[in-house]
């Protein structure tokens, strides 16, 4: 007896109501099926499916069908002739797989008809239809036969899809989430794919008015980025005017570090390219003439609908990517770190557009989305190596022009007040001297250009002060908190040190020696040790809070250095950290406070003492060396503080980017020691640099400071 695998109705209900758990994912279902059939346009047509029971129709002008590819095509589950040919009859690469999306579309409803006129029978309309009540009360799927008829017709070639009595009511949810997947399927951005959808859902026209009209053009930055069929990258960051600011290739976006060698490593990703619109919504964000005219309130909304990174397989849209609460690349989490520089969902919009001609991307089963294998996997890392650039370079922009800047706007607020005091002092009565009249226009003129200048200076200290005092106000907040921590901590530390002693020497009266090493000796002695690193950390920022530490003048770095090392002390020794110390003897005073001074060298010792605690520390001391030298800059004479470790040096960040804020190499770091340090030495008009690898093995910092610092620089 021979006999043959049967498929129970219940397999096409899993199918159905399973794969497409939303009435719009089944509808984009059959727009696919019409753009794979090379068709022009696609109209959807619901009525009366505000409730169970309404109708769904989908008509476009493609290829069409045989009754031949109906009975051995649409009928066969499971199996796609796309994957036999990957392209239409005019060259577009089909967007379908399985042959499964279509049953869980059809199944929306209790009965479907399929009416198809192929192109290769002009004059013949073919029909199909299906009554799921007779299919689902059937013992086997295979029991049921479906007949074909045709008929002469008048219409041109295509395909209509109408689904009637529909399982469940298309709500307003599921009406503007269609509208939206329907707008984004080939647009809004100008894409080459020649396919047009139109629908009359419940919202599509008053969505299609405002998301019809991209305003691109507001964007503040563009980047666009592309992977090439080797699979490496390379990234271009344009301004607003459509000029490019920033270039890089391969080895400057997704570089990897691997020990102390950089390894270029091509990704395994389809060939893409990566376009981003970044805008600034805060209208007091740019002085140019193009935001006064923006309307942000039209491009709020436009964004929101509209706003994150979306995905086009070969020229259509793949959901959920880039839907509304669907961050697949992370760019809002990775906001948090630099919200001024970084875009979000609400703030960019942007499409990755890759053609996969091997097809090395596979949709899941139930159409949402790609499955996560290699390929997938590295052309997210692909955007994400671009965003992080991106960022990078905005990052460094910002801080090349913020570093040093308040300084500037000081002196130059001092040379214009200097200048408008003397022209002040020039119209002013002397009974000594020839009185100047006042009503002389020249003089007026100067005099209100010099209050100009004056009032411009002034506006640029302010903003030169703000940033500084917005990058610091986090800062300042945790630094607070931890001085009265510790000095709530300091107390209830020495009463537990107090105390331990205390148990100690009374345990020895109470029990010979020999039983108090035996049992008590090595707690006691741990727990003593810990009350006091407790005291130590406590007593470490009271002592860096002091407020005679912020009083300016003439400053032994080498002095200052020695003082810090002592705070560290306990904390050092615990980690079997030992300081050399190489100071010059003839070392010169330089002009600062003790808290700058302070400042960085903490900073540069807890960056260092971090270092020793990473997996790739090499087995050897651990040894921290401090140097001074009176050295030259720029024909100015200095000290140079060098500090370098035996640590693994800088490893897995390049040099220009550990010094930007939330830039670090720590899992929970804030990236913002070094900047500290940058901006101190930056305001003492000094300069400071780093090297990878130093002549201790691990990383070195050097840090000049001019020695003769005009005493006005902190006025």
């Amino acid at each position: 007896m021979e006999s043959q695998l049967r498929f129970a109705p219940d397999i096409l209900i899993r199918l159905g109501e399973e794969l497409v758990p939303h009435a719009d994912l089944g509808v984009m279902e059959l727009v696919r099926n019409a753009y794979d059939a090379d068709a022009l346009n696609c109209a959807i047509r619901l009525t009366d499916a505000d409730a169970p029971g309404g109708t769904l129709l989908v008509s476009d002008d493609g290829d069409g069908m045989t009754a031949e590819q109906l009975a051995h095509g649409f009928l066969l589950i499971g199996k796609s002739a796309k994957t036999i040919d990957p392209t239409t009859r005019t060259g577009r690469r089909k967007v379908g797989e399985k042959g499964l999306g279509r049953i869980a579309a059809l199944r929306l409803g209790t009965e479907v008809e399929i009416r198809s006129r192929s192109r290769t029978q002009p004059g013949i309309e073919h029909s199909l239809s299906i009554d799921w009540k007779v299919v689902d009360a059937a013992e086997a799927v295979e029991d049921v036969q479906f007949s074909i008829s045709s008929r002469p017709t008048h219409l041109k070639h295509g395909t209509d899809v109408e689904v009637r009595d529909l399982r469940q009511a298309l709500t307003d949810t599921d009406a503007n989430r269609l509208a939206r997947a329907l707008l984004l399927l080939s647009g809004p951005f100008k894409q080459d794919t020649k396919f047009q959808v139109s629908c009359d859902a419940p919202g599509f026209e008053a969505l299609s008015a405002l998301l019809g009209d991209p305003p691109l053009q507001w964007c503040e930055y563009r980047l666009v980025a592309d992977l090439d069929d080797r699979g490496y990258m390379s990234a271009t960051l344009y301004n607003w005017r459509g000029e490019p600011e920033f270039q890089a290739g391969h080895e400057k976006v997704a570089v990897t570090r691997r020990g102390r060698s950089q390894v270029l490593l091509p990704l395994d990703a389809p060939p893409a390219r990566l376009e981003l619109w970044m805008f600034n919504l805060n209208p007091k964000a740019s002085k140019e003439p193009r935001f006064a005219d923006q309307n942000n309130t039209n491009l709020r909304r436009w964004l929101k609908e509209l706003g994150g990174i979306h995905l086009y397989h070969r020229g259509l849209r793949v959901q959920p990517y880039g839907d509304q609460g669907n961050d697949w690349l992370g760019i809002n989490l990775s906001r948090v770190s630099s919200p001024e520089l970084r875009p979000s969902t609400n703030t960019s919009v942007g499409r990755i557009q890759v053609d996969d001609p091997l097809g090395r991307l596979i949709p899941k089963t139930d159409r949402n989305g790609f499955v996560d294998n290699q390929a997938f996997a590295d052309l997210r890392a692909f955007a994400k190596y671009a965003l992080d650039w991106a960022a990078n370079q905005r990052l460094q922009q910002r801080e090349q022009k913020r570093t040093g800047a308040s300084k500037r706007a000081r002196d130059k607020r001092k040379e214009a007040e200097e200048k408008f005091n003397q022209l002040v002092k020039a119209i002013q009565p002397d009974p000594d001297a020839p009185t100047l009249d006042i009503g002389d226009t020249a003089i007026l003129e100067q005099l209100s250009d010099s209050a100009i200048e004056l009032v411009e200076a002034l506006q640029e200290e302010n903003r030169a002060q703000h940033e500084d005092l917005t990058l610091y106000r986090n800062m300042a907040t945790v630094g607070t908190s931890t001085a009265v921590f510790a000095h709530e901590a300091l107390r209830p530390a020495k009463r537990i040190i107090t105390e331990l002693q205390t148990l100690a020497r009374r345990a020895r009266k109470w029990i010979s020696d020999e039983i108090y090493e035996d049992q008590l000796g090595e707690s006691v002695e741990t727990a003593l040790e810990s009350a006091l690193t407790l005291e130590t950390f406590a007593q470490l920022p009271l002592s860096l809070v002091r407020k005679k530490k912020r009083e300016p003048g003439p400053i032994d770095i080498g002095r200052t250095c020695e003082g810090v090392v002592k705070l560290f002390a306990r904390y050092l020794e615990e980690r079997e950290i030992v300081v050399e110390f190489d100071l010059d003897t003839e070392e010169i005073p330089v002009h600062t406070t003790v808290a700058d001074m302070e400042s960085i060298v903490s900073n540069l010792i807890a960056n260092a003492a971090h270092a020793f605690t990473r997996r790739d520390a090499p087995d050897r001391d651990r040894l921290i060396r401090i140097r001074t030298r009176v050295e030259e800059h720029n024909h100015k004479l200095g000290i140079a503080l060098y500090v370098d470790d035996t640590g693994p040096g800088i490893k897995d960040i390049s040099l220009g980017l550990i010094w930007l804020p939330g830039k670090s190499t720590r899992d929970n770091g804030t990236g913002l020691g070094l900047t500290i340090v940058r901006d101190v030495v930056a305001d003492l008009g000094g300069t400071h640099s780093a090297k990878e690898n130093g002549e201790l093995g691990g990383a070195e910092f050097r840090i000049w400071l001019p020695a003769k610092a005009r005493e006005d620089t902190l006025s």
